[in-house]
């Protein structure tokens, strides 16, 4: 089951790197996302390792779209919960919104130009006898 948020770009947090207790190097990083829900609507996603490289992002305020994985872990009793993230790019909103404006504006300029073809004519023919 695929995953995905799609909200406003609020923050990108810094990047965060340091060595594990293994000796391996890891980095992570955050951006916060706001949804259109009335109801607590900032969601902060979290990019580890190589998927930091996966954010595709340029300004705040842009409507963003990741693929998501959530998960639960239990610690002393209590649930904590993660949302991972594996990619991010500007969302498809955006483009597709941009599409059928201008198929609108396009569809409407026709119109006009057929319109105004119409109005001409009845013009020219409006010696009819009734």
């Amino acid at each position: 089951m695929k995953n995905v948020i799609e909200g406003k770009l609020v923050k990108v947090f810094d990047l965060e790197t340091g060595i594990s207790k293994a000796g391996k190097e890891w980095k992570k990083q955050s951006i916060l996302i706001e949804q259109d829900t009335k109801y607590n609507p900032e969601v902060m996603v979290t990019f580890f390792g190589d998927n930091v490289n996966k954010i595709k992002i340029n300004e705040i305020g842009n409507i963003v779209s990741c693929n998501i994985n959530l998960s639960s872990r239990e610690y002393k009793g209590k649930y904590y919960h993660n949302i991972d993230g594996y990619t991010c790019n500007v969302s498809d909103i955006i483009n597709d919104n941009k599409r059928i404006l201008s198929s609108y504006v396009n569809n409407d300029a026709r119109k006009t130009r057929e319109n105004n073809a119409y109005s001409y004519m009845s013009i020219e023919n409006d010696n009819q006898p009734f």
